[in-house]
């Protein structure tokens, strides 16, 4: 008898003995003596998951990357269809991303809740991942920030023109050798926190310092003040 007449004879067997038990019987039955091959295929069909899905994801490109900070709106919602409007601006294609990475919360005065700790450790994974280009929250968050060097001088990051059109909605901030920095753009006279519900007042844009897509980032600021 060959092996596959063997295997054929070994599976006739047990669908025989499946048949001629109760649903509940033939329910212990396979769990009792299959449990494991059933483990090793979810496992298998896990990892064809997992290698599809990053597989899919290497097809996108990502245009801009930003995080806002301290939003006490939980639902803003309105930062997918601005995000859109602003790829749609920017000509993207499908499969180019910009927009929200995270919404998060940090309280830079007293940092104690696990929430807050979480948030310090995501900014810092996606600034060393090259992942983060703009921070948008409040002036003492960015000004902490400003004093470890997070973000670019907007006068020597944005295209000469766009700083003449915004150097007077700029907040300055001590860098960690105590100069003043532009480092942060006022959004306060702008439709985002209105679009988006976005609850933070006086709202800012920094551009964070090694930026790869700082050019990105500067055309949403264009985009956001309604200038060209």
């Amino acid at each position: 008898m060959t092996w596959r007449e063997k295997l054929r004879e070994e599976g006739q067997k047990e669908k025989t003995k499946l048949q001629n038990m109760s649903w509940k019987d033939r329910a212990w039955y396979i769990w009792e003596y299959y449990k494991i091959h059933m483990a090793l295929v979810g496992v298998l069909f896990l990892f064809l998951y997992l290698a599809w899905t990053i597989a899919y994801n290497s097809t996108f490109t990502t245009r801009l990357s930003y995080v806002v900070i301290n939003d006490s709106n939980a639902e803003t919602a309105g930062l997918e269809a601005l995000d859109q409007d602003f790829r749609t601006y920017m000509g993207y294609g499908k499969k180019d991303k910009a927009g929200i990475n995270s919404s998060l919360h940090i309280n830079t005065a007293d940092i104690t809740s696990e929430l807050e700790y979480a948030s310090m450790a995501k900014i810092s994974a996606l600034v060393a991942s090259n992942d983060l280009d703009m921070i948008i929250t409040d002036a003492t968050t960015l000004r902490y920030y400003m004093g470890m060097d997070a973000f670019a001088d907007l006068e020597q990051t944005l295209p000469a023109d766009l700083w003449q059109q915004i150097k007077e909605h700029v907040l300055y901030a001590e860098d960690a050798q105590g100069r003043q920095v532009a480092c942060g753009v006022d959004l306060s006279q702008t439709l985002f926190c209105e679009k988006t519900g976005v609850a933070i007042s006086p709202c800012y844009a920094g551009i964070v310092t090694g930026s790869l897509r700082a050019e990105a980032a500067a055309s949403w600021i264009r985009f956001i003040l309604g200038l060209h």
